[in-house]
């Protein structure tokens, strides 16, 4: 294939993940910081119940080990399609259920409902999500798949400055019960992106840089990838720099409204500092690998921890009182960490990925990186909620969840420097007899 082609797969696969995006960044920018905010809801009972769309990732393992078994046709195609019509269906549904659970959130059966809305959410997004990433290790050539996935990333951040942007114009001020008619409307725009995507996407037939050799048996892929010392740090690497990223998910807009005093309207724009640094590290970080390949995934890395670092300090410091170009600041510190962060993950992943168990791989990933990011959010409402309880005092809640997210991103760095990706082939061609090319190693 051209590689104008490989660029049109690429741009469709990346605008699914956008699409998914504008559905995401209703969730936790906005119905989250109005029902912490506004409502005053326990922060750790928000976190807890929107953290089960992530406990829903073993779904994304099970469909990709199903679309890698899968033989001729459209094997990923349905998966997406599939995934994000769960989405979405169920998107309309939470403003509702979000004002009831504000009026009574001791009701164990509205408890059970926001769960259940979450989860049917995240077993979506999860499933479209997998499939996405291991149709990229079909269909694109093997030098190309980490630059690719950074691409796809970048339309997925785009997804969250549309999004951002959009909410922010449609609500002035403390607007809130527009709410329904928008999640309704950016369902329908979401809609109408997944089906335009997904036409011409996968070739029937033509899995183009799919290995001769498949793995059926789940059981053994897992198996291979646990006895390999260096997976499993590459897992635990991965778990822990998701799990201290995720602490600040439904912390920051609530600690925009609280301490910086803003309305619903000027935290949402949040996610468009975060978003537009994030895609100025990305597109940094692309740049300069293609530039100078030995920078390489360690350096973006590194940088993107240190980064990661420097803005929760000064999120923890301006938590003392109203500074908003404090907290401006690390808006954008926390953005370009998250650039640098998510290329070189992207890199690195990419470095790690055999097209003969793309789907198992890339359904372990998302389950991993899922449940890292639930157990982050909790953790993240559970501190703020100590802190208040222990000191009585809001801004030592929001500080002790920013330093412990500074401190935790400071270890994972010690981490990295123990992760191979040579030893991780040799130890994964002897347990699962795969062999990585040059490129991969």
């Amino acid at each position: 294939m051209s590689v104008s082609l490989y660029a049109h797969i690429i741009f469709k696969l990346g605008m699914v993940r956008f699409a998914t995006s504008l559905l995401v960044v209703l969730l936790t920018n906005v119905l989250n910081r109005v029902l912490i905010v506004e409502f005053q809801t326990p922060a750790t009972l928000i976190a807890f119940i929107f953290a089960f769309q992530h406990l829903a990732t073993p779904s994304g393992l099970i469909a990709g080990y199903f679309s890698d078994r899968s033989r001729g046709g459209r094997r990923r195609t349905p998966y997406i399609v599939a995934g994000m019509l769960l989405s979405i269906a169920v998107m309309p549904f939470f403003p509702a259920w979000g004002w009831a659970f504000a009026a009574d959130s001791q009701s164990p059966s509205l408890l059970w409902m926001g769960i259940g809305l979450f989860t049917l959410f995240g077993v979506g997004t999860t499933i479209s999500a997998t499939a996405v990433n291991a149709l990229l290790v079909d269909r694109i050539p093997e030098e190309q798949r980490g630059s690719g996935m950074t691409l796809v990333w970048l339309l997925t951040l785009a997804g969250f400055i549309v999004g951002s942007t959009f909410f922010s114009h449609l609500v002035s001020g403390n607007q809130i019960h527009r709410l329904e008619v928008i999640f309704w409307l950016f369902s329908g725009i979401a809609l109408a992106i997944t089906f335009w995507s997904v036409r011409g996407v996968e070739v029937a037939g033509a899995d183009d840089m799919v290995a001769p050799v498949r793995l059926d048996g789940i059981g053994d892929i897992l198996m291979g990838c646990y006895r390999s010392s260096q997976a499993r740090l590459f897992f635990l690497f991965l778990a822990a720099t998701v799990f201290f990223l995720a602490m600040q998910t439904f912390i920051l807009a609530p600690y925009g409204g609280v301490i910086l005093n803003l309305p619903v309207g000027e935290t949402a724009i949040f996610g468009v500092y975060t978003s537009y640094g994030t895609l100025l590290g990305m597109g940094t970080a692309y740049w300069g690998q293609k530039k100078n390949p030995r920078l390489g995934d360690r350096f973006f890395l590194s940088a993107g921890l240190l980064l990661g670092a420097v803005a929760f300090g000064l999120f923890s410091l301006s938590s003392r009182g109203p500074n908003p170009a404090m907290g401006e600041a690390g808006l954008w510190l926390l953005g370009f960490a998250k650039g640098f962060f998510n290329a070189g993950i992207s890199f690195l992943t990419m470095r790690l990925t055999h097209p003969s168990f793309s789907g198992v791989f890339m359904g372990l990933w998302n389950l991993i990186s899922g449940l890292a990011l639930a157990a982050g959010e909790m953790a993240g409402g559970f501190l703020l909620d100590q802190g208040v309880r222990l000191w009585g005092d809001l801004g030592v809640g929001y500080a002790m969840v920013f330093l412990a997210e500074a401190l935790g991103l400071l270890g994972c760095l010690v981490m990295l420097r123990f992760i191979s990706v040579p030893t991780y082939w040799r130890q994964i061609a002897l347990q699962l007899g795969v062999r990585a090319s040059q490129a991969q190693q």
